[in-house]
């Protein structure tokens, strides 16, 4: 299809159908997402409270995202099987569940608080409907205009992020932080209502799913889901070391985290449509290869600021650090999943967007273990990780072409 073509394609409005199914979807996503962004800024205090260990506390962070990485590829198979709106009712029922277990460590000894706290993000993870979501995009929008349907589900991305980011640590400063993880479960508990109300139960496709191996040896398929292994890294990384820096060394309270965050967000709203109408412009991989650059400057300025020439006692090199792994971030968020749906086989959109997202989140767990390990430690190392990191994301956006020219 010619470039004049696919931007023709890109104009064309949604259809009611498709309307209603990306409200439905931006609605659910949006909902459980203001759930772990209530949590996020603070949740490397609030694991501090059972533990002295920073890296059980990275290990709780991020282990939310060892099972989101184990049932992506089962359920979104599942979704090929049996329909989208079943396994996302499931899922989003045990992130709920989770979400209840994560408020209650302090009912338990001592010796067991982080350990339940773990198990907490554990079944948190088990919700792990986000392929499923992107899936269902697939399903109704055209490939031409996915890139753009994936940054209305980003809309209310943005704003649960910047109602998390003020109200999480307003409310964990006036009822504690454990009532975060119960409004979480709520919410959760809310998009199944939206989901039985607003989502047809569609049948699933009388075509069986793809052979996993047609998936797993799907060149430009590996590619992205390692570019999105790396994407969540760097995410977890930021947010478990975005307390200890901005309230451990700069003093900064909770209730002021919304004054950095917020304009963070802003910009990467923008920025974010930018990379989205790019990639349906055709400009998808080198954008991906670009965002990834971004993250290099963000690891220096947030590690080592005065050796860009920043004074490390001011927040300055901390903002404009966070502003471009925003960028970075919510640059490849829509991008990465498009570039998936393009590259799978049709009767795969489940798996292999569930292959995509089982190294996305298991690259939430890397990061919140290896940020907590590497705390110990000079910032330099993580400053080092990040930028190899970086460096190899760009390279696997570059090696993304498949190894024959596609037939169509």
């Amino acid at each position: 299809m010619s470039t004049a073509a696919t931007t023709s394609r890109s104009r064309i409005p949604f259809t009611s159908t498709q309307k209603k199914v990306l409200f439905a979807l931006a609605s659910v996503v949006g909902l459980r997402m203001l759930g772990l962004f209530l949590v996020l800024p603070v949740f490397t205090l609030y694991g501090l409270q059972f533990t002295s260990s920073r890296f059980l506390v990275g290990f709780a962070f991020g282990s939310y995202g060892l099972t989101m990485a184990l049932l992506q590829i089962p359920l979104g198979r599942l979704s090929d099987r049996i329909g989208r709106r079943k396994v996302l009712l499931l899922g989003m029922t045990l992130f709920s569940l989770g979400s209840f277990l994560c408020a209650v460590p302090h009912w338990f000894p001592a010796p067991l608080q982080i350990g339940e706290l773990i198990f907490g993000r554990l079944v948190q993870g088990c919700g792990a409907i986000v392929s499923v979501a992107f899936a269902t995009v697939a399903d109704f929008i055209e490939p031409e205009r996915r890139s753009t349907a994936m940054a209305v589900l980003g809309i209310p991305i943005g704003a649960a992020f910047a109602i998390g980011v003020i109200g999480g640590p307003i409310l964990a400063g006036i009822f504690g932080t454990s009532f975060l993880f119960w409004l979480t479960g709520f919410l959760g508990l809310g998009t199944d209502f939206l989901l039985s109300h607003y989502l047809a139960d569609e049948r699933p496709k009388a075509s069986a799913p793809a052979a996993m191996a047609q998936v797993f040896t799907n060149r430009p398929v590996l590619a992205f889901a390692c570019g999105g292994f790396l994407m969540n890294f760097f995410m977890a990384t930021f947010f478990f070391y975005f307390p200890l820096i901005v309230t451990g060394e700069h003093h900064l309270k909770m209730t002021q985290y919304y004054e950095l965050l917020l304009p963070m967000m802003v910009i990467s709203g923008f920025t974010m449509f930018g990379f989205s109408r790019g990639t349906d412009r055709g400009w998808g991989k080198p954008l991906a290869a670009f965002a990834y650059l971004i993250f290099i400057p963000s690891a220096l300025l947030l590690f080592r600021p005065e050796a860009a020439g920043f004074n490390p006692a001011r927040l300055t090199a901390v903002l404009i650090a966070g502003t471009l792994f925003y960028i970075g971030f919510t640059g490849l968020e829509p991008v990465l999943p498009s570039l998936v749906s393009k590259a799978s086989p049709e009767s795969a959109y489940g798996t292999s967007l569930g292959f995509y997202n089982t190294l996305q989140y298991f690259g939430s767990f890397m990061g919140g273990a290896v940020a907590g390990a590497l705390s110990h430690f000079s910032g330099l190392h993580m400053m080092a990780t990040l930028m190899v990191a970086a460096v190899a994301g760009c390279l696997f956006m570059l090696a993304s072409s498949p190894r024959s020219a596609p037939g169509r």
